[in-house]
């Protein structure tokens, strides 16, 4: 008989025995020093994932962030934690496909950064939920668990907003490698909406990586032929060319 032992448990045991070091200088302690983080999210600009450029938000006089250039695609908002790229980079691919779980807890402070204040005057009042996009299926029986609810949970705790997983899956179709023509193609048969839906809320729709946008834009439009008005994107990276995989 065949024993698999989960990247999970795998993940628990190595924290236990080997001590996490920055990503970005090397200093024991955590996967990323306060010093590194403060910097990496200092540094961050507004950027739109759709045309691939970074702009000045506070010119356009709304938190309801929306690129000049190309309307952010129909969401209300679209909010990036960085491009997809050095340390932000690395860390993504060690939380998604090593299970490093600790870069869970830097990944949201990012998040967190990019999205408007707490306070700000487009989110004051408002019942806002976080929607996490499904993960295939499979890829949660390999890695022990869905890294993008995971990130969604841990978000919507830290604003004190609810966290509904009101999307799922129709087809488990896999996009590493495909086409941007294909990715379209696969993202149109890809989700349903599981619950109700509400009209006054806004839902953030929530995702890691964004690389041609088909999987959150076919998200989106599905919760907005279900009735949402408000649908707000955020992502932790974007990558900076339409050929890159996720």
């Amino acid at each position: 008989m065949k024993f698999v032992v989960k990247n999970t448990t795998k993940c628990g045991v190595l924290d236990l025995l080997c001590p996490h070091s920055c990503r970005g200088c090397g200093r024991l302690g955590s996967v990323l020093c306060e010093r590194c983080k403060k910097n990496l999210i200092s540094k961050r600009r507004p950027i739109c994932p759709i045309c691939k450029q970074e702009f000045d938000a506070s010119a356009l006089g709304s938190e309801a962030q929306k690129c000049p250039d190309c309307g952010s695609a129909g969401f209300m908002g679209l909010f990036v934690g960085g491009w997809r790229e050095g340390v932000l980079m690395k860390m993504v691919e060690e939380y998604k496909y090593q299970s490093v779980w600790a870069v869970g807890d830097v990944l949201v402070d990012i998040l967190d950064a990019a999205l408007p204040n707490h306070e700000g005057e487009s989110w004051r009042g408002e019942e806002i939920v976080v929607v996490p996009l499904p993960t295939i299926g499979r890829h949660v029986r390999e890695r022990g668990l869905d890294h993008t609810l995971r990130l969604a949970r841990k978000l919507a705790r830290r604003r004190e907003w609810k966290c509904e997983q009101l999307l799922v899956r129709a087809v488990d179709t896999v996009q590493v490698g495909a086409k941007a023509s294909e990715r379209e193609e696969q993202a149109r048969k890809a989700y349903v909406v599981r619950g109700k839906l509400d009209a006054k809320k806004i839902y953030v729709l929530l995702d890691d990586v964004w690389t041609t946008g088909a999987s959150m834009r076919a998200a989106a439009e599905v919760m907005k032929a279900a009735g949402v008005e408000r649908v707000v994107g955020v992502v932790v990276a974007a990558g900076r060319g339409r050929d890159d995989s996720k």
